[in-house]
């Protein structure tokens, strides 16, 4: 496309949008992602995020290993510095050495190690579904430590005194093991499992629990305090700070409710209830889960300051009073600082950061890290990644859509490019990458035309400044226009009318006179939204119809309104360009006869006459009648003696309502049919009277169903007189 090109599809979606306003049809929709919130609903692979919303190249980090297992589930770090590798699937324990290719520790009989512990010349590793404790010394074979009866063992730790402390789950239990491998239960938590254990800076031990999910802290005495309950379902992870804060992250189901802060509070001993194990629940992503990170002070007092559609796999301490926390499923590093500012470190190509081996070194970002799916253990280097990419979110436009501009703001080597697709999670049915583009200014989007639209940034670092940053990018697009949709009609009774809202004549009826837009209105701009009608009314010969329209594009709508007999092919315009859903049909302006009427809808206000597109729906059929019935009388003198009058009356549309007499100016007296129900468009009626001198003072009063009244003497419609 020539730079020509570019330049008039740039100009014309910008006088589009300036002539259009809000209305999101009628122009451009302008997508840009600029904000740290924003930028943190993307994946990052090897990105940092800023609180400022910039992103750079993350810290630099390096694969340990030359395989590649399905998951590593534990790490820990011994004091000399090598790393320890529990991985799933599998069931072995990976020793890691600096200058070193990965070696197999420990080949378990057991698919899962999910806790690891090294403490003064020894290694613990649990293995799972078995639930059993290894130990392997210097160079020596792994043998058996302690074999509880629980299935999946969870958390290891080292306690003060350089005991092992281990979590187990189905049920619950809380073992503390002797040098030489002799247990003893310190408390059965009334849960599923025990899924986490630390130290706090006072040397007592946490454990977190799964159904529910609960930290409990142990002292001296071993008595369990708890200090969150959550209220959701799992505490996956808990740290100790400098300072003598802990912080906690917890998940649960998305309907889960989370406290919103307090204090902790004291739980006696129980027995658990009978849960049956959950070995996937404890140890991969499940969606429909949310995070919450919880930081209790030392006075115990605690308050949620991050909540994430994350799950949140285990955190660590920074040494400044701030957390790392390792998450799933796109395999995101986070920072959260003390200020309790969210910053997006890096991201890995795998599903899930499982664990860190411990805390960071002094000046370190990061810590080393173990991922799932696929397994690997990460060690952070001393600069930053040479190359980085950040994947934007999808963006739905609700329909189909024309891409126009790509625009961004950024310093030194940043490439762009885009994907376009029908589905909501990009798949093996999208394009290609379409890029890189090269003008920030602006540049056509070559993607196709579709619903969903992605873009991925790529920093490299150059060999002189300016390092790579990007602070924002902007996607112009063309959504389809969506066609009005008219839901529903009402047809209030024949006669039935409102008083127009707010008006002081008490005679102005809503939707009688045809109302029109305000000129000086701005493009796209709907107004005040319509008031609902005011006090009802009646008057006879008016029929009040009123609608209901959307637009799923938030366009302005205007509506006309046609009608036709029934039997007629042509339809003729009633009302045109009203604003308002309601209209009032004055019905003597039509011969009688059954009717039926179509609201059109259109969004030709919000639209250029090319895309401008309509809706309609036609009404029930409507009684038009506006010719009171006929009435007939016969006087009747039976050889009984009396007189009686029979009264006939017929209407040509519509059922007869009712009939009613009146004697020498008294008051209205109700007849029924000779039938008993009046219900047909002709009724016979018999009135008694006393006397031949009734018959000139009787009056008749007939009403058909649409309140057409004829009144005549009986004498003057009597057959012959």
């Amino acid at each position: 496309m020539t730079q020509s090109r570019v330049r008039q599809l740039f100009l014309f979606f910008l006088i589009a949008g300036l002539l259009t306003g809000p209305a999101r049809a009628s122009g451009p929709v302008f997508w840009t992602v600029a904000t740290a919130a924003e930028l943190l609903r993307g994946t990052s692979d090897g990105v940092f995020v800023s609180r400022d919303g910039v992103v750079t190249a993350g810290p630099q980090i390096t694969s340990r290993l030359t395989a590649t297992p399905a998951q590593i589930w534990s790490l820990t770090e011994s004091q000399d510095g090598t790393l320890w590798a529990g991985t799933g699937g599998d069931g072995r324990v990976l020793r890691i050495r600096s200058g070193q290719a990965e070696e197999v520790a420990f080949d378990s009989s057991e698919s899962n190690v999910f806790a690891l512990a090294a403490s003064a010349g020894r290694v613990y590793a649990a293995t799972s579904p078995d639930g059993r404790v290894y130990v392997i010394e210097g160079t020596s074979p792994a043998r058996p430590f302690f074999d509880p009866q629980e299935k999946y063992i969870w958390a290891l730790a080292i306690g003060a005194d350089g005991r092992l402390w281990v979590g187990a789950g189905n049920p619950a239990v809380i073992y503390r093991v002797d040098t030489n491998g002799t247990g003893q239960a310190v408390y059965k938590p009334p849960a599923a499992h025990v899924v986490t254990l630390a130290r706090d800076q006072s040397g007592r031990m946490l454990a977190g629990t799964e159904s529910p999910g609960r930290l409990y802290r142990f002292g001296s005495d071993d008595r369990p305090f708890v200090l969150l309950d959550s209220g959701l379902t799992e505490v996956r992870a808990a740290v100790a700070t400098q300072d003598g804060s802990v912080f906690v992250a917890a998940i649960g189901r998305g309907d889960d409710p989370a406290p919103a802060g307090g204090e902790a509070a004291s739980v006696g001993f129980a027995q658990p209830p009978p849960t049956p194990p959950t070995a996937a629940s404890s140890a991969s992503t499940t969606s429909g889960r949310r995070s919450v990170l919880y930081r209790i002070d030392p006075t115990g007092t605690w308050e949620p300051v991050w909540e994430t559609n994350d799950v949140i796999y285990d955190i660590v301490a920074t040494g400044d009073g701030g957390v790392l926390a390792a998450t799933g499923p796109e395999g995101r590093l986070y920072r959260v600082e003390a200020n309790r500012d969210v910053l997006l470190l890096t991201g890995v190509d795998a599903k899930q950061i499982t664990r860190f081996a411990s805390a960071p070194r002094p000046g370190a970002r990061l810590a080393p890290f173990a991922t799932a799916n696929p397994g690997r253990v990460m060690s952070p280097g001393t600069g930053e990644q040479a190359k980085a990419t950040y994947l934007s979110g999808v963006r739905d436009t609700k329909s189909v859509a024309t891409w126009g501009l790509i625009r961004w703001e950024a310093a030194g080597p940043v490439a762009l490019f885009t994907r376009s697709g029908n589905t909501e999670r990009p798949d093996d049915s999208w394009s290609d990458w379409a890029g890189p583009y090269s003008r920030r200014e602006g540049e056509a989007v070559k993607s196709p035309a579709a619903r969903f639209l992605q873009w991925r940034a790529v920093l490299t670092r150059p060999n002189a400044p300016p390092a790579p940053a990007l602070t924002s990018v902007t996607v112009a697009y063309l959504a389809r226009n969506s066609r009005p949709v008219v839901s529903s009609i009402t047809v209030h009774p024949p006669g039935v009318v409102f008083q127009r809202p707010f008006s002081a004549d008490d005679g102005a009826i809503a939707g009688l006179d045809d109302l029109t837009a305000d000129a000086r209105r701005p493009p796209g701009d709907a107004g005040p939204p319509t008031p609902p009608p005011g006090r009802r009314m009646y008057q006879k010969g008016l029929q009040t119809l009123v609608w209901r329209a959307e637009d799923a594009d938030g366009d302005r709508l205007t509506y006309s309104l046609q009608y036709r007999r029934e039997g007629d092919q042509a339809w003729h315009t009633l009302r045109s360009d009203l604003s308002d859903p309601i209209v009032v049909w004055d019905t003597a302006t039509v011969a009688d006869g059954r009717y039926v009427l179509r609201v059109t809808a259109s969004d030709s206000l919000s639209n250029a006459a090319d895309r401008a597109l309509n809706g309609d729906k036609e009404s029930d059929p409507v009684n038009v009648d506006n010719t009171p019935p006929m009435v007939t009388v016969e006087i009747v003198r039976p050889s009984s003696g009396g007189v009686r009058a029979l009264v006939r009356v017929v209407d040509a549309h519509s059922p007869i309502h009712k009939l009613e007499y009146s004697l020498a100016g008294g008051p209205w007296q109700l007849v029924y049919p000779i039938d008993g129900l009046a219900d047909a468009p002709e009724e016979r009626y018999e009135i008694p009277l006393s006397a031949e001198g009734d018959v000139a003072r009787l009056m008749l009063r007939a009403t058909d169903l649409l309140q057409n009244v004829t009144s005549v003497p009986a004498r003057a419609s009597a057959p012959g007189r």
